[in-house]
This record gives structure tokens, sequence and C-alpha cells, in this order.
């Protein structure tokens, strides 16, 4: 896959229209070294780096480094990031199979700055917003494969070196957390070898990791072996005290007594408080009683004559004589005192047999509450349930701290059993591994000795995480110049290697930052570029161009202070 053309679009025109070919392609920055002024020394504002970020955006990058300096993250440039937002700017990318043929529609890829309902993120018209679709989609459109692992976002880190990291380590172009069983699908996938395993695998070997942080919590409380110890010396500590505990039972009926004393504690506690109801309902009745006694001698006979004297006077014919109003009176009286008291004879015989339950109550209680004390229910006994009461507590941590090792013992061992199944099945490519390495040793080691007359060679080691790459440097720290060096002879060799065997790959390289590289590597890198089956995408200062290198055939982009990129106004 090949890159044809990158459009920058705004709602209702072009704003850029950079096209591609095959070989080195320039985009030239025209900031004079000895310029004046200083702060167009380095050409940083012109855009020369954001084609490069601009081509990662339409690959799956969040765009962010085209407004965002990565090591001054919390200074944005507003000025591009609202120039981006507000005009609406589509970046459109159109990817080929064959730059020579003019008929073939090709791949484009269309994508915006803006959020949510306004997101554009399309392949060939179909707008995939959800992030991990659309690196399914990429991965699928251009290397033609539905591998789960590596991601295209992975995959393509090596074609597109702009960040510092990536230009300045061979094959660890991955974050700095990324885990060794990632990498290792990703160097077996650049090697042409299946990686349909990975996906497991990953995610096996991060449930070990998971388990293996667990159990150094759980060390923190004690290895299993301690608790096991702790566990066999708690519960013989056990049955001691169990042991002297039911010493101090002589009584077999220890517990029902225990019982049978506890009911009649509440039967005389529930009989004494009837009996203080009984009684004040008695008190209160007498109280009654006693006070309408006193209403048959404290009546004034002689005011009530005198007021029935006036009152015959007034009605002469009255009918009622006076001893009658007496008697009306007394009878009253008597008939209020017969209701009230009527109620006292069951209140006595209440009481009565209350007091008889509660003396009866009492001398159970005495006898039972004696009979127990003989059984030894003593402050010692109290002392010993106390203790066996703390060791059981501390018996049951230990028994779920035993729990949760065995536990997480068992999964890590069902883990690691099948992440042997893996990596046998792994190994078992060993040979192809060491063979597809030589393979692509062989246009390593000749490009890498036309740039320094030395020969770089990979090879594998292999942990306990997986296949590893590493790349021999015989001469020990190379300069930056030379590490860039190394760096384009890998990613040169590689397009040639994947050709050979008709490994599906991306064939356009995007590198940053060669203004370091001694001019007669920087001959040879554009000799080899253009001699091999891929694009090599570098934007660069035009006074660090050798003066060997027609400029005017490889330019693709020229830009300046005054012609910068997105061209703000």
């Amino acid at each position: 896959m090949f890159l044809k053309k990158l459009t920058i679009l705004n709602k209702s025109e072009v704003i850029r229209e950079i096209p591609f070919h095959k070989g080195i392609n320039l985009i030239v920055d025209e900031t004079p070294i000895n310029s004046e002024d200083l702060t167009q020394i380095s050409g940083n504002n012109v855009g020369k780096t954001t084609v490069l970020r601009l081509i990662d955006f339409c690959f799956g990058a969040d765009g962010k480094s085209i407004y965002q300096d990565t090591e001054f993250k919390n200074q944005p440039n507003t000025k591009i990031e609202n120039f981006l937002k507000e005009n609406e700017i589509i970046i459109s990318l159109l990817l080929v199979s064959d730059l020579d043929n003019s008929e073939e529609k090709g791949i484009i890829i269309r994508k915006n700055f803006l959020p949510r309902s306004k997101k554009i993120q399309e392949i060939n018209g179909e707008n995939i917003k959800n992030d991990k679709d659309f690196d399914k989609k990429l991965k699928e459109v251009t290397l033609h494969t539905n591998v789960e692992k590596p991601t295209f976002r992975q995959i393509i880190s090596k074609n597109i070196r702009d960040e510092k990291n990536k230009m300045t380590h061979i094959v660890k172009v991955l974050n700095s957390y990324t885990r060794g069983e990632e990498y290792e699908a990703l160097y077996l996938f650049w090697l042409g070898i299946s990686t349909d395993d990975h996906e497991e695998k990953q995610r096996l070997s991060a449930d070990k990791t998971k388990e293996e942080n667990f159990q150094k919590r759980l060390k923190k409380e004690g290895e299993l072996s301690l608790i096991e110890q702790q566990l066999t010396f708690l519960e013989g500590k056990v049955k001691d005290l169990d042991n002297r505990k039911k010493s101090f039972n002589l009584n077999e009926n220890y517990q029902q007594d225990i019982d049978k004393l506890n009911q009649v504690k509440y039967a005389l506690n529930k009989a004494s408080s009837e009996l203080s109801r009984v009684l004040i309902r008695k008190e209160l009745i007498e109280e009654s009683k006693s006070d309408l006694e006193q209403e048959y001698t404290s009546i004034d006979t002689k005011q009530i004559k005198s007021l029935y004297e006036k009152a015959s006077a007034l009605v002469p014919n009255i009918q009622v004589s006076f001893e009658d109003t007496v008697k009306f009176h007394n009878d009253l009286i008597s008939e209020k005192l017969d209701y009230i008291t009527k109620e006292l004879p069951d209140l006595i015989q209440a009481s009565s047999k209350l007091k008889g339950d509660i003396e009866s109550f009492r001398k159970q209680e005495t006898e039972l509450t004696l009979k127990l004390q003989k059984s030894g229910f003593t402050e010692d006994l109290e002392k010993i349930v106390s203790e066996l009461n703390k060791l059981y507590e501390r018996k049951g941590n230990l028994e779920e701290q035993k729990r949760l090792w065995v536990s997480s013992n068992e999964k890590l061992k069902r883990i690691s059993s099948d992440l042997e199944l893996i990596n046998e099945g792994i190994s078992s490519k060993d040979k192809l591994i060491q063979n597809r390495i030589t393979e692509f040793n062989k246009y390593f080691s000749e490009i890498s000795n036309l740039l320094y007359g030395e020969y770089y060679l990979l090879s594998s080691v292999k942990t306990e995480k997986g296949y590893e790459l590493i790349v021999t440097n015989l001469e020990g720290n190379p300069s930056t110049g030379k590490k860039k060096g190394q760096i384009a002879a890998f990613d040169f060799a590689y397009i040639q290697f994947a050709d050979s065997l008709d490994i599906e790959t991306i064939h356009f390289i995007l590198h940053d930052q060669l203004e370091n590289i001694h001019d007669n590597q920087l001959n040879t890198i554009v000799e080899v570029a253009n001699n091999i089956n891929g694009q090599y995408i570098v934007p660069i200062l035009r006074d660090k161009i050798p003066e060997t290198v027609d400029v005017s055939k490889y330019e693709v982009l020229s830009l300046s202070q005054i012609d910068k990129l997105f061209k703000i106004p």
C-alpha cells in the first residue's frame, strides 16, 4: 500500500493538496539557517513535521500532536487548534496498491477534528466513529488481515516515526508501557508469522500479572506456608481451650439449666411487673372508696334542710321531702361504692397469687443459680470463652487467607498451563523465525554497509514474555545521526524483505529529524530510497540537503515562514 495524495480541505475549498511518488519525497522548509530571526532557525513553525502527523492522524492517531507539543502538553497551539475546529478542516488521504495504475480508485480515508456527532472518520465513505472498529477496518483494507493482535496502530508505528522515541529506537517503536507479549505479536507479524494465538496470550498474560499482583498483597499478610503453620498452632490452642472449657461443665444438663434459669428470670420479671400493675390498680380503687365513704359523714344536713325550707316557701307544693333528698344522696354514693369496689376481691386474689408465684420463681432462681455455680460457671470460664472467641475470629481470618492463596495458586497454575501450550506452539516455529530473520538480515546488512561500511544484524532473544528482536551494534552506542541512519536502513530493508516473501506490508516510511545525518549518508539514503519499492517521506531544512541532491526531482511540498502549511491568516 502506497500514499498517493494528502488533501487538506475546509467547508468550501481545498487548502493544500500534496501528491506523493515512489522513492524519496521531500517536504522542504525554506527557512535559512543564517536567518537573523533566531526563532525561525529550526523551522518548527512552518508545518513540515505536521504533514507526517496529519498522515498519522488519518491512520488513527488522536491528532493532538498536530497542535500540542509532546513535551509541553499543557501549552497547546490554540491558534492551530481553533483553525482546525472552527473551519471544520477535513484531512483526506488517498492510498493505492499501485502508484503506476492511474485508474485504481484506491482507499480514501477522511477525518476531521470535531467530537461526537460532528466527528468524521471515514474509510471509503463509511463513517466509523468507534476508534477500535476504525483500527480493525484499516488493518482489513490495507493489510488484508483480521487478526486481533497486533493492532493496526502498533503495526504502523514503525512506518511513521514522527516522535523522538521512534527515531531513537529501531524496533521498540511502541510506548514505554507496552508489554513484552504485545511486542512479540508485533515482531512475529513483521516476520510474516501467524499471530492468531496472541490475543489469547496477551489476555492470559494480563490475567497472570493481575494474579501475581494480588499475591503480592496476600504476602503482606504472610506466605501460604506461614498461614498454614499459624492455623495448625491455633487449632491446637482451640482444642486445648475447648477441653478446659468442658472440664468446667460437671453438670450434664448444664446448658438446659442455663436455659431454664433464663426462663425463670423472664417469668419472675413478668410476674413482678404484673403484681405492680395489680397493686397500683388496687390502691387507686381503695383511695376512691375512701373518698366516697367520707361523703356520708361530711354532708351538712342543716344546710340542706335550710335550702329545702327556702325552696318550700317558693314552691308550696313541692313533692319531695327533705328526708327523701338525703336518702337519694346516700343511695347514690352507695351505688358508686358498689361499682368501684366490685373489682377489689379479684385484685386481692390476683395479688396474692402473684406474690406466691414470685416467691416460687425466686426460689427456683436461687436453686438454679447455686446449681450452675457448682458446675463451674465462674470468671475463669468467662475468660476461656472470651479467648476462644478471639481465637476463632483469628482462625476464620487465616482460613479465608488460605482459601484466597489456594484459589490464586490454582488460577495461576491454570493460566501458566494455558500459556505454556501457546508458547510451545510459538516455540515450534523457532526454525521458521530464525529463517525469516536470516532473510531479513540479507537486506539489512547490505543497506547498513552501504551507509556506514558496517554490517548490522537483527537477532532474536527468547524471554519468559516471548520473543524479542534486537539489533546488534558492533561499534557501541552510535551518534544520533548514525542511529537515524540505522533506522532508515532497517525500514528500507523491511520493505525489501516483505516483498521478497509476499508479506502484506505498508510501502511508505515517514521519518522526521534527519538534519543530524552526515551528507554522505544522506546521499546514500536518497539513493537507496529511490531504488526500493517504497516511499520515503521526510521533512528537512533546505540548507541541510546536500548539494548533490536535485531537490526539484523529489520535492512534494515547499514551506516557509510566509507560506505555512495551513495558510492561517
